[in-house]
C-alpha cells in the first residue's frame, strides 16, 4: 500500500514520513501529481479542499471518505456531477466509537490548553 499524507504544517507532513507515509503540502495537492493515481482519499478537514480542480484529476473509480464535520472538504455536487463516488461520513468517530472519540478529544483539549498556558 502506496499512502500519502497531505498537511498544511511541515511538521505534520514530517511526522508523516516518520511513520512511513509520502506526504504533501495540502496547498499544492492539485499540482503534485498524487492525485491522478489516488484509489482512495479520505478528508478530515472541514473547510474546502477537494473543489473543481482536485476533483477533475482524480480516477473515475477514485472513492472519496469525507469523515470532515459540516460543510466537508469535498465538492459534493461537483463530484457527482463527474460520477465520483463521495461517502460522506459525518461524525463518524463520535456515532461508532463515544467513548473513545470523547477521549481522545479530551486529550487533544488538554494539550492544547497547556501549549497556551
Amino acid at each position: 500500500m502506496d499512502i500519502t499524507a497531505a498537511a498544511r504544517k511541515c511538521s505534520d507532513r514530517a511526522w508523516s514520513e516518520i511513520y512511513g507515509c509520502n506526504e504533501v503540502d495540502i496547498a499544492r495537492i492539485a499540482d503534485s501529481g498524487v492525485l491522478e493515481n489516488a484509489d482512495i482519499i479520505f478528508n478530515t478537514v472541514p473547510a474546502p479542499i477537494l473543489g473543481r480542480k482536485e476533483l477533475s484529476r482524480l480516477k473515475k473509480d477514485c472513492l472519496i471518505i469525507d469523515l470532515a464535520s459540516k460543510p466537508g472538504g469535498v465538492d459534493f455536487d461537483f463530484a457527482a456531477n463527474l460520477g465520483l463516488r463521495v461517502i460522506w461520513a459525518l461524525s463518524l468517530p463520535g456515532k461508532t466509537a463515544p467513548i473513545s472519540a470523547g477521549i481522545t478529544i479530551g486529550k487533544a483539549i488538554e494539550n492544547i490548553l497547556h501549549e497556551h498556558s
